[in-house]
């Protein structure tokens, strides 16, 4: 079979689940809001969630 990377079998725009990253990312800053309100969050909580998003990304990015 062959695949056309323009033309992906799934649509992960679409999709309900995201790819594996993505989920993984998710399911990271859920534990980390662990289910509190938004507004209960305070700013610099919310900027170190964001920068460990890029981190990570940084890092799996060097392993390849």
């Amino acid at each position: 079979m062959k695949f056309d990377l323009n033309k992906p079998l799934i649509d992960l725009n679409k999709s309900s689940t995201g790819c594996a990253p993505c989920l993984n990312e998710a399911l990271k800053i859920d534990r980390q809001i662990n289910e509190r309100p938004l507004n209960e969050i305070k700013i610099e909580e919310i900027k170190k969630i964001v920068r460990s998003i890029f981190q990570s990304s940084k890092n799996d990015i060097k392993k390849i």
